[in-house]
């Protein structure tokens, strides 16, 4: 008896074990803006767009959710950040891309959350030239797509950027758990900057040959 109770003890611990979800990592990219208008080019010399992408190190984990809200510096995006806000609307979310072109501007240019405040439930939304905060969970159906990585913000800045937050991750068995996640968004130096834009251009002017 004592033989079988010790069994199925290790059979529970090795199920919760593996329901257990993955570390959870935040990969960066890195891009110079696009300018601004045609006929002031340089108006964001200088000035990097990153994308964060939470990746679990389980593939069965789906992310489905972020926390970046909190007073102060508690939790967000706090630095000198660039929001476009055309005609008066607010940008938190990629909802509204499709009328930030019409402002003269290009997405790369507004630090927003890469998903549409549409497609899950999220409160304390804010943005301002210093901040940028929300809290969002995935709609049921979402959750349904959801995968073990999510881009989930942009942010255009010209100084350094820190964030402080968490990960929603749900593992295979459905339970929820929080990652915390915190980091800089450094500027690279402009030596940098310049060897990013030359091979910008040079994979455009591949292409482009390519095309022909």
């Amino acid at each position: 008896m004592l033989r079988n109770t010790t069994f199925a003890m290790l059979a529970l611990l090795g199920f919760a074990v593996a329901a257990q979800a993955g570390t959870i990592t935040i990969q960066k990219s890195q891009l110079p803006t696009t300018p601004a208008t045609t006929s002031n080019p340089t108006a964001f010399a200088g000035w990097v767009t990153d994308t964060l992408t939470a990746v679990s190190s389980d593939p069965t984990d789906k992310i489905v959710g972020f926390d970046f809200v909190g007073d102060g510096t508690s939790k967000g995006f706090f630095g000198a950040i660039n929001q476009v806000n055309p005609f008066g609307l607010a940008t938190v979310y990629s909802d509204n891309n499709a009328v930030i072109p019409a402002a003269g501007n290009t997405i790369d240019q507004d630090s927003q959350f890469k998903v549409a405040s549409s497609s899950g439930v999220h409160v304390n939304d804010a943005e301002s030239a210093n901040k940028l905060q929300t809290a969002f969970s995935l709609s049921a159906g979402g959750i349904g797509t959801a995968t073990n990585l999510l881009a989930f913000v942009q942010i255009a800045h010209n100084q350094v950027v820190n964030y402080v937050g968490s990960i929603t991750v749900q593992a295979a068995n459905g339970t929820q758990s929080l990652a915390q996640v915190s980091g800089t968004l450094p500027v690279p130096e402009p030596a940098t900057l310049s060897l990013l834009g030359i091979a910008m251009v040079g994979g455009f002017g591949f292409l482009r040959r390519r095309a022909a």
